[in-house]
């Protein structure tokens, strides 16, 4: 949410610079208390975004409340989220709900995370998780903030 030309943490209501993809305030509650989110004591990251949550993962929203879009393709959407264990940022594949029982597209989508997962480059996103919870399959990668590619091809050729 953002208040003026600041943001304000939709969790614990604290100011958020701009530079910053995570409150400073919520990451030192998860540091001082690392069980909470666990307890479900005073810490709860997901009390106010319960609908797009993946194991630990969950869907940041925009200011509207609209779940923030990286991506869209054949296979799924991708999403900005928040671990909530470690509390950092990553970018979530998420299968299409309308593939989730075709076990052929669930295999591509498996082939599709394991070839993203062997691939090391600097210039590519790593892949570290691979799951499947309630919503569908989905797995986690390195957020990496900047502009997309078809972007960047268009701007420079």
């Amino acid at each position: 949410m953002k208040t003026g030309d600041k943001r304000v943490c939709e969790v614990c209501g604290s100011l958020v610079p701009e530079t910053s993809d995570a409150c400073p305030v919520c990451v030192l509650r998860g540091a001082l208390n690392p069980e909470d989110t666990k307890t479900g004591s005073s810490f709860d990251p997901s009390a106010s975004q319960s609908d797009l949550r993946f194991e630990h993962y969950q869907v940041l929203k925009n200011e509207n409340g609209t779940p923030i879009e990286l991506g869209r393709g054949a296979m799924g959407v991708t999403y900005k989220a928040l671990d909530v264990s470690l509390r950092c940022v990553v970018a979530l594949k998420v299968i299409n709900a309308r593939f989730v029982g075709d076990e052929s597209a669930r295999r591509r989508f498996v082939r599709e995370a394991r070839a993203a997962a062997s691939v090391r480059h600097p210039h590519v996103a790593s892949v570290f998780h691979l799951g499947l919870s309630a919503n569908g399959y989905f797995y986690a990668m390195e957020f990496v903030d900047g502009e997309p590619l078809d972007r960047v091809i268009r701007r420079s050729g």
